[in-house]
């Protein structure tokens, strides 16, 4: 049988940070069911960081990151042969209809020293907002964007380089328990004992827990991302754009853009690897109406393709992570929803802390834990508007 200190089930942004925090002085194993680290919701985003998000504790995650981001801009150092893995492009954040919608946002991030501006002529500064009714939008000139796939590849080779193990092709199958304490995982490749678990598997973290006896409501979301041929407007530093209570978003890449209505919908993963999903004409008419309606500079573009992926949220939309309060021996680090890239490294960090028994003085762990009471509905967002919202259950579908 084999064993390890620390078996990580899953091998995207948020275990791979885990086991880059934790490898130097633990016997760390990833376990990934697909065939590579980082295919599932690590390849589906749009690679934008934002710090200026609802909740405080995505905040504080996110600051918490771009301050490691902006130190690898200097020294990459060995695991980003490559370079950084991200760059500042700057951001505006638009609002259609509630100018307050994110005023505690800009008020936390201003707290901390960081650039927040009013804007009443966003064009100025976001080419593709030309022509918008748009009466109102903050400014962040030093917002980033990242590239996902070198975030986790740099977390991996630094784990690596400190002792850590990944398999690939490796599906946990259930948890390993001995009365309530957590032993390890069961995989289809056989037992693997362990004295902590770490859950990082996405989309899948809650049907693991719940094959425990453990009801943690993660409800994966899908969302649609559309690329775009080339357009004039797009430039490798125009900011990211966002009209955050319409929901839509655009952001410059190769030549065209990608954009989002920011659709949602329940849509419970199958067992195995795979989340990607193929784009449906009614998300591809909702991003082209919001385009011609909030971005009009953007209408005449052509989508050349495009995706749909999963994005994992707890009712209050807030991150799960740190020690399970009904499984000793059991770590979470999932329901980071769309804020992945933005949130990761920290997410890394803190829960590498607290399995040392360490405090985290920049992210208070009762905010974030497992076992905080939750609604059990909570209101997703079917058109990506924030005015248009649904309640559904909480309790993850069956998959």
């Amino acid at each position: 049988m084999r064993t390890a200190d620390v078996v990580i089930v899953g091998a995207g942004l948020a275990g791979c940070s885990v086991a880059r925090h934790l490898a130097a002085d633990h016997r760390v194993l990833l376990l990934e069911q697909g065939p590579q680290p980082g295919a599932e919701a690590a390849a589906q985003n749009a690679g934008m960081v934002r710090r200026m998000g609802e909740d405080p504790y995505e905040r504080a995650l996110a600051i918490r990151t771009v301050e490691a981001l902006a130190a690898w801009d200097a020294v990459p150092g060995p695991d980003f042969p490559d370079g950084p893995p991200s760059r500042v492009i700057g951001a505006v954040l638009a609002l259609a209809r509630d100018p307050d919608h994110l005023t505690d946002a800009a008020a936390h991030l201003r707290a901390r020293g960081l650039q927040v501006e009013p804007c009443d002529r966003p064009a100025d500064l976001a080419p593709a907002l030309a022509g918008s009714p748009l009466p109102f939008a903050w400014h962040l000139p030093d917002a980033r964007v990242a590239d996902a796939h070198a975030l986790v590849m740099g977390a991996l080779r630094g784990a690596r380089r400190l002792g850590a193990s990944l398999r690939c092709g490796v599906r946990v199958t259930g948890l390993r328990t001995s009365g309530a304490q957590v032993t390890g995982v069961d995989t289809d490749d056989g037992p693997v004992e362990a004295g902590a678990v770490v859950l990082a598997a996405g989309a899948w973290s809650a049907q693991l827990a719940r094959a425990a006896g453990l009801d943690r409501p993660l409800v994966p979301v899908r969302r649609t991302l559309l690329h775009t041929a080339p357009h004039p407007a797009s430039a490798p530093d125009h900011p990211w754009t966002w009209v955050d209570d319409a929901g839509v978003y655009a952001r410059p890449e190769a030549g065209g853009w990608l954009i989002s209505g920011c659709d949602e919908a329940v849509d419970p993963p199958a067992p195995g690897p795979g989340s990607q999903g193929p784009v449906q004409e009614l998300h591809r008419a909702l991003a082209a109406d919001k385009l011609r309606r909030w971005l009009p500079a953007l209408a005449d573009m052509r989508f050349t393709g495009g995706w749909t992926g999963l994005r994992t949220f707890a009712p209050d939309r807030r991150p799960v992570l740190g020690a399970d309060p009904e499984r000793p021996g059991l770590w979470w680090a999932a329901g980071l929803g769309g804020f992945g890239v933005t949130c990761s490294v920290a997410v890394g960090e803190a829960v590498a802390a607290w399995m040392r028994g360490h405090e985290t003085p920049w992210l208070h762990r009762a905010g974030v834990a497992p076992g905080r009471p939750l609604a059990s509905r909570w209101l997703i967002r079917p058109d990506g508007d924030l005015h248009h919202g649904r309640l559904v259950t909480a309790r993850p579908p069956q998959g």
